[in-house]
């Protein structure tokens, strides 16, 4: 089962000051699962 991307999470990394861009970034997750919704609704 894939992991859900947890929002409450992010935000509290990004107060704690982690960052929102790159390869390990806190929204790298969210951007990979939208980016395989897409590819699986678009097949």
């Amino acid at each position: 089962m894939k992991q859900q991307f947890n929002m409450d999470e992010a935000f509290e990394l990004i107060k704690q000051g982690a960052r929102i861009d790159g390869k390990d970034g806190v929204l790298a997750p969210l951007i990979k699962q939208l980016t395989e919704l897409d590819e699986a609704l678009n097949i």
